[in-house]
């Protein structure tokens, strides 16, 4: 760990001298996300309304609308003879035109490399994208069919295949809506199936009219009764099977909405009951740092954790150091929970903080710190969490994290354990 000057830091970046621990102002909370910058340019003039990514070879038709001439030509090749955003007729043969401006325009801007989430950090055009990726260092390698990765969500419906780690992280961490519904779509299948059967052992066993034989004469029941008979019956099945269906209908509702709220729940019941021993996977690591060394008030903040069920609740924060941007700053804070009324403030604990290693434990970077009851980063919040936070300024160099390996598939491993005394 690099040592750095004791300091403590106010809100307007103002210093003062102290300990070795430090106090941080609190920015407006950054976002964290994971955007394909290719795939989805930020002007809305450069992206194709059929592919929705960057405009390729740009094409202008009559009305007035652009999109990649690929798009537009198979669009129009498959019967639609209308532009897909206003509908008004097109001809292929004389109402598209290429559009040079907005191709110099787009060739003006700059992307970064799809392979970003593996280390490439080149920027360039996007017309040159397609072609840098045929030589990019950074781009996964080529693996038959039956050797990649698929989606562990396969087994129920989700057929995606993934060259590496990165990819497969990146689909699961962008499609959990998608998962959630094809995990609720299985589970009301299951239900369905034995609800069938039971309805059908049902069926089998209720007391329905049956119609009379051949052979009985047509003098033992009226031709009236015998229709009317009929009806009675055919209007007792279509009640019973209405009522199935309409708790069928109830139940997979049910169902459905506790398969979306699961996996919320087991995160909530893993940061709840943890006990103040808290594992964050800082993910998309490399990116995040980028973002950073261009934004100094970027920081990325953890998911609550408790100390025990009813106790204090903090979150872990990392930005860069305000004095060395080379320099990784691991603080924590305090949140506001619903049991605050109950606990002693301010608080007053150990707090160690670990770098871990993925592979080799004795390289872990670890620090134990007691907490400081007269600083405000240990009072009782009022807003949603402290607006000081207690830690280092200077925890770790962020190259020393890479030539050491400590960031696995563009992964940082956080362990903070936190006990109040």
């Amino acid at each position: 760990m690099a040592a750095a000057e004791p300091e403590s830091f106010d809100r307007n970046g103002s210093s003062s001298k102290g300990a070795r621990v430090n106090e941080f102002g609190n920015p407006e909370i950054a976002q964290e996300s994971s955007i394909d910058e290719f795939a989805a340019p930020e002007e809305a003039r450069f992206e194709c309304p059929i592919c929705l990514a960057w405009l390729r070879d740009p094409v202008l038709t009559s009305c007035g609308h652009r999109f990649c001439r690929n798009c537009i030509h198979d669009w129009l090749q498959k019967g639609n003879a209308a532009c897909p955003v206003d509908n008004m007729k097109l001809d292929k043969n004389k109402d598209i035109f290429p559009d040079n401006f907005t191709r110099r325009e787009i060739s003006q801007q700059r992307t970064k490399c799809p392979n970003i989430v593996r280390g490439c950090l080149i920027e360039l055009s996007p017309l040159d994208v397609e072609e840098h990726l045929l030589v990019c260092e950074f781009r996964p390698p080529e693996l038959p069919d039956h050797e990649k990765l698929r989606c562990i969500f396969v087994n129920i419906g989700c057929y995606e295949k993934f060259e590496d780690d990165p990819e497969l992280q990146r689909h699961l961490e962008q499609n959990i809506q998608q998962h959630l519904a094809l995990v609720s779509q299985a589970y009301s299948k299951a239900t369905i199936n034995q609800s069938n059967e039971s309805a059908s052992s049902a069926l089998a066993q209720a007391n329905f009219w049956d119609p009379p034989s051949k052979q009985e004469s047509s003098s033992q029941l009226n031709q009236d009764e015998n229709m009317q008979n009929l009806l009675r019956a055919l209007y007792e099945k279509i009640v019973y099977l209405e009522q199935k269906t309409r708790e069928q209908d109830i139940i997979i509702a049910n169902m459905s909405q506790q398969v979306s709220n699961y996996s919320t729940t087991i995160s909530n019941f893993q940061q709840r009951y943890c006990n103040g021993s808290f594992i964050w996977h800082f993910n998309d690591f490399k990116t995040k740092i980028t973002a950073m060394r261009e934004n100094m008030r970027l920081m990325h903040y953890s998911p609550g954790f408790y100390t025990s069920p009813y106790g204090y609740k903090l979150c872990i924060r990392i930005n860069l150091s305000p004095k060395d941007s080379n320099y990784l700053a691991i603080l924590l804070h305090v949140m506001k929970s619903e049991h605050d009324h109950a606990l002693d403030w301010p608080f007053c604990g150990r707090l160690t903080v670990t770098i871990v290693h993925p592979m080799q434990s004795y390289k872990n970077i670890k620090e134990t710190m007691m907490s400081r009851p007269e600083l405000q980063a240990f009072n009782r919040p009022i807003h949603d969490l402290n607006l000081k936070g207690f830690g280092y300024t200077e925890f770790a160099s962020v190259e020393e994290l890479l030539d050491q390996e400590f960031v696995a598939n563009n992964q940082l491993i956080v362990k903070v354990n936190a006990q109040p005394v």
